[in-house]
C-alpha cells in the first residue's frame, strides 16, 4: 500500500476517523496497533510474517533481558536472527523476481511474496534490543507496546528509524483531537505529495530515456542526467519523511526529521549529518563507535569507517555496486578526513562565494556517486563513465540542449530548480509548520495550498512510480 496510492489515502482516511472516535489512549494503540498490520498485510504475507517474526524475537528478549534471564549467548543470537532475516528477505525477493520475472517496481500490484520495510523496521528493533541491554531505556514493555513500536505504520516502511526514547513514551501519552496538528499535517502531507509526484516523479520522466538508451546519449546530456538524479533522489526521499512526518502529526505523534538540506554541506562529514539522518546517527551508534571510532586510534577509526560505509552499502542491497558504494563513501570520507588533519583552515572558508563553490563541487561529486543507485549493472556504470570522462568526442552541448530545453521537460526542471531553492528558504518550512494569523498570511497560505494541490491534481500521476527507497 504505497503512501502515493488513493487505496492508502482511502485507508488511512478511514483510520484518522476510528482513530479519534475511541476515546482512551489504550484503545487508540490497538488501533493504531491493527492499522498497522493491516497497511503490512496489504503487501502480502511474506510481510506480515517477517514483521511478526522480528517483533516476536524482540519481545521474548526484552522480557529476558528485564528479568536477567538473559546469558552471555542469548543476546546476540537475538541480533543475529534479526540480521538473517533482513537478509534473507533481500535474498527471497530478488529470487523470486528472477524465477517469475516480475519488474521490481510494481511488486505492490503483481505479487503477495515480498517483505517490505523490514530494512528500517529491523533496525528499530535492533535499536530496542542495545538501548535495553545498555540501561539506556527501562520501562515496562507489553507485547502491544514492541509491535507498535517496530510496525507502526506511519514511520516503519521507510523510516526514519527511531530510538525507543523517542517514539515509545508517545504511545503513552492522551492523543485529543488538535486542530492544529490536523492543519499542520495536512500542510506536510500536501507538500510531501507536491515533491514526490510534481517534482521528483518528473524529474524520472525527463532523466529515464537518457539512462535507458546512455549508449546513444552525449556526454553532456550523461552529465545532466546524473545530476537531476541526484535531485530526484532527494526529493524523492524527502518526499516519503515529510508524508510520514505530516502522518504521524495528524495522529499526534513527533516523527524525527530526517533531512536537513544535505546538498548545502561541503564535505561527506557534514552530508551525512545532513542526509538520511536517523540511519546516519543508527549506524554511528551501533556499528561506529562499538568499533573504536576515534577512542582507540586512528588504526581503529579507519577500520571502523570502512566497516560502517561497508554495512550501509550492503544494508541498502546485496549486489556489487551497493557494496562499492559504501567502499567509495569510506575512502572519500577518509581522504577527506586526511586532509583535514595536515591542512590548515583557510581564510577562504569564510567568504560566502568561495563555500558556495565548495557546495557545487560537493553536490556534483556526491551525484557521481549516487551513480551507483541508478545503474543496474557495472558495466552500464563503466559505459556511463566512460562515455563522459574517455571518450569524450560524444559531448554535444547542442543535442543536450535540444532534449532538456524543450517540450515540457523545461517546465519540470524549471519546477524542480525552483522547488529546490525554495527549500534552502524559511519560505517552506513557515508555509508548512506555521499557523497564519494575520490575513497577508492567510493570503500566502492559500496560495501555497491551492498551488500544492492544483498541480498535484492536474499534473500528479497517483501510484505510478514507488518511492526509491521501499526497494531498500
Amino acid at each position: 500500500m504505497p503512501f502515493n496510492s488513493l487505496i492508502f489515502i482511502g485507508f488511512f482516511t478511514f483510520f484518522v476517523i476510528v482513530y479519534y472516535s475511541v476515546g482512551t489512549t489504550n484503545r487508540k494503540n490497538i488501533i493504531a496497533l491493527a492499522g498497522s498490520y493491516i497497511f503490512y498485510a496489504y503487501a502480502g504475507i511474506s510481510s506480515i510474517l517477517y514483521l511478526l517474526l522480528i517483533t516476536i524475537i524482540t519481545y521474548s528478549t526484552v522480557r529476558a533481558l528485564k528479568k536477567n534471564k538473559v546469558n552471555k549467548a542469548f543476546f546476540p543470537v537475538s541480533i543475529i536472527s534479526i540480521i538473517l532475516l533482513l537478509i534473507s528477505s533481500k535474498y527471497l525477493k530478488d529470487i523470486i523476481l528472477q524465477i517469475v520475472n516480475i519488474d521490481r517496481a510494481n511488486f505492490y500490484s503483481d505479487s503477495l511474496l515480498f517483505t517490505v520495510g523490514i530494512s528500517f523496521y529491523s533496525l528499530q528493533a535492533i535499536s530496542l534490543l542495545v538501548e535495553v541491554a545498555k540501561n539506556r531505556y527501562s520501562d515496562h514493555f507489553t507485547f502491544r507496546k514492541t509491535a507498535l513500536f517496530i510496525g507502526f505504520f506511519p514511520q516503519s516502511l521507510a523510516g526514519p528509524i527511531h530510538r525507543p526514547q523517542e517514539l515509545m513514551p508517545q504511545f503513552l501519552k492522551p492523543k485529543q483531537f488538535n486542530a492544529e496538528n490536523i492543519v499542520v499535517g495536512l500542510k506536510t502531507l500536501l507538500f510531501g505529495f507536491f515533491i514526490k509526484l510534481i517534482v521528483a516523479d518528473k524529474i524520472a520522466l525527463v532523466i529515464l530515456p537518457v539512462f535507458e538508451k546512455w549508449i546513444e546519449a552525449d556526454g553532456v546530456s550523461l552529465i545532466i542526467a546524473i545530476l537531476f538524479y541526484s535531485l530526484q533522489i532527494y526529493f524523492d526521499f524527502w518526499g516519503y519523511s515529510l508524508i510520514a512526518i505530516g502522518l504521524g502529526r495528524i495522529l499526534g505523534f513527533n516523527i524525527k526529521i530526517n533531512f536537513n538540506h544535505p546538498y548545502a554541506a561541503t564535505s561527506f562529514k557534514e552530508f551525512w549529518h545532513r542526509w538520511h539522518i536517523s540511519l546516519s546517527e543508527w549506524m554511528r551508534d551501533y556499528i561506529y563507535i562499538p568499533l573504536g571510532g576515534r577512542e582507540k586510534g586512528y588504526g581503529y577509526f579507519l577500520i571502523a569507517v570502512l566497516v560502517t560505509f561497508l554495512i550501509s552499502g550492503i544494508w541498502h542491497g546485496l549486489t556489487f555496486n551497493f557494496i562499492l558504494w559504501g567502499i567509495l563513501h569510506a575512502i572519500l570520507y577518509l581522504l577527506e578526513d586526511i586532509k583535514r588533519r595536515y591542512t590548515k583552515n583557510i581564510f577562504l572558508s569564510d567568504i560566502i562565494l568561495f563555500r558556495l563553490a565548495k557546495q557545487v563541487f560537493f553536490f556534483v561529486l556526491i551525484s557521481f556517486t549516487w551513480l551507483l543507485f541508478r545503474t543496474e549493472n557495472i558495466n552500464d556504470l563503466f559505459g556511463i563513465i566512460g562515455k563522459i570522462f574517455i571518450h569524450m568526442e560524444s559531448w554535444s552541448f547542442e543535442t543536450s540542449n535540444t532534449y532538456y530545453l524543450t517540450d515540457v521537460n523545461i517546465y519540470y526542471i524549471l519546477i524542480a530548480l525552483l522547488t529546490f531553492s525554495l527549500s534552502h528558504t524559511k519560505f517552506v518550512e513557515r508555509k508548512i509548520n506555521n499557523i497564519p494569523t494575520l490575513r497577508w498570511q492567510r493570503v500566502t497560505d492559500s496560495v501555497f495550498i491551492c498551488f500544492c494541490l492544483i498541480s498535484i491534481i492536474l499534473l500528479g500521476d497517483i501510484g505510478s512510480q514507488e518511492f526509491l527507497y521501499f526497494k531498500f
